[in-house]
């Protein structure tokens, strides 16, 4: 199993302490001078392709699949690994001797293309026919000044996982799945009524990220904040918070009720979603990742996933994550990682990321082999389209916050998260 939840373990001291440690390279971004018709084009030699080991499923089977079509480019992957990946990334940088291409958590591109430590990469992605359909959220992210010094790699969203068989033995509908707080709190309640260590409910209690990840979208979906204002002046929108007040007194409701395993008190992400996966869990707001695990016959029948629900159930929400597509500034070999990189953006290798436990971060790709695909997580679908009007899908907020594959052209949404 994939295990993207040790991304979020990541802390604020590891993100600034590499901002200092690449300050203190006075180094200065670069863009190549070789016109886009011919970089990343017949390129050859070897590429140097660094990843996360908490998204280390796309990234193996990217680089199987190119190096067993490319006899003249060979791409070597290096997993960082989890709260390691921009320390490492900064040394590289500071020792001169970099990797050509990173798949960089998205969240800390921002650090390294303002310290101008990636190349500016503007022209290629422009000349890109399919540059409309990238994620928005991504690709802000790696844009300063309308110069662009990444592009979207892989896609990570949160959604809400229940078990249909738990929920039929509950006396539940098994086709429908809690639509607020208030129904999963009941819906708990009944399914740990059936006891022989069942659990209605649970979650990642000592993962600050994971909490983030599964909780702030309930508040999105009905457009309150918990942080508000642009970086450098942000806020914390706490104490007047009725939404995130009902939702942790629901919380503490269902593990004061034992309704929630003992372990989720010191849950750190490392086995997260585990009991879920072993059929004890009758809902878990999680990663849409823990699909990758989901490999047998009664898994697909038993597990589903929806939308994560606002806590009074007027909208739905998820939080998009993921990783970007770098090239760190001064890459030997610059040319055969944008060669790469468009290789893997191509539709006949986006259409598998859903088997990795990720999601495509482009919209064309939403057609209907895609569908047959992903038939058994629909959320992925969902998260890439609006849907028809009045299903879930369709009732998206689009804010400065929540920017979405789904979100209209021109909407507010811009920046890195997106609802569905």
């Amino acid at each position: 199993m994939r295990a993207s939840h040790k991304k979020r373990t990541l802390t604020f001291g590891v993100v600034a302490a590499a901002a200092l440690f690449l300050a203190a390279c006075g180094g200065s971004s670069s863009s190549s001078t070789q016109s886009t018709k011919t970089f990343g084009v017949n390129a050859t030699g070897v590429v140097h392709f660094w990843a996360r080991q908490a998204t280390d499923g796309p990234a193996k089977a990217l680089v199987a699949g190119f190096n067993a079509t490319h006899k003249n480019l060979k791409v070597v992957l290096h997993l960082t690994p989890p709260n390691d990946d921009t320390s490492q990334l900064a040394t590289a940088i500071r020792a001169g001797s970099v990797p050509d291409v990173v798949g960089l958590n998205d969240i800390d591109v921002p650090t390294f293309s303002h310290e101008h430590a990636l190349m500016d990469i503007t022209p290629y992605v422009n000349a890109l026919p399919y540059k409309a359909a990238l994620s928005p959220g991504h690709l802000q992210l790696a844009t300063i000044n309308g110069h662009y010094y990444g592009l979207p790699y892989l896609a990570d969203l949160s959604v809400l996982w229940y078990n249909k068989k738990l929920f039929k033995e509950a006396g539940l509908n098994p086709d429908a799945p809690p639509t607020n707080y208030a129904e999963i709190v009941a819906d708990s309640a009944k399914i740990s009524a059936l006891g022989h260590g069942i659990y209605g409910f649970s979650f990642a209690g000592n993962c600050q990220g994971c909490l983030g990840f599964t909780m702030l979208p309930s508040l999105w979906a009905m457009g309150t904040h918990l942080i508000k204002g642009p970086l450098g002046t942000q806020t914390a929108n706490v104490a007047n918070d009725a939404p995130l007040k009902t939702m942790l007194q629901d919380y503490r409701i269902m593990w004061a009720k034992h309704e929630t395993p003992v372990a989720d008190q010191t849950q750190n992400g490392l086995t997260w979603g585990k009991d879920f996966e072993a059929g004890k869990v009758g809902i878990l707001p999680g990663d849409y990742g823990f699909a990758a695990a989901f490999t047998t016959p009664a898994q697909h029948a038993e597990f589903a996933d929806a939308p994560l629900p606002g806590v009074d159930g007027a909208s739905y929400s998820t939080f998009d994550g993921g990783d970007d597509f770098v090239i760190p500034a001064g890459a030997p070999n610059a040319s055969g990682a944008w060669e790469f990189i468009k290789w893997a953006l191509e539709p006949q290798q986006q259409v598998k990321y859903p088997s990795e436990g990720m999601t495509p971060i482009r919209t064309d790709v939403l057609t209907p082999s895609f569908s047959r695909w992903s038939t058994h997580w629909p959320t992925t679908r969902c998260s890439m389209s609006p849907g028809p009007r009045g299903s879930r899908c369709s009732r998206t907020r689009c804010t400065t916050e929540t920017s979405a594959l789904a979100c209209p052209r021109g909407s507010p949404a811009s920046r890195a998260r997106w609802t569905a």
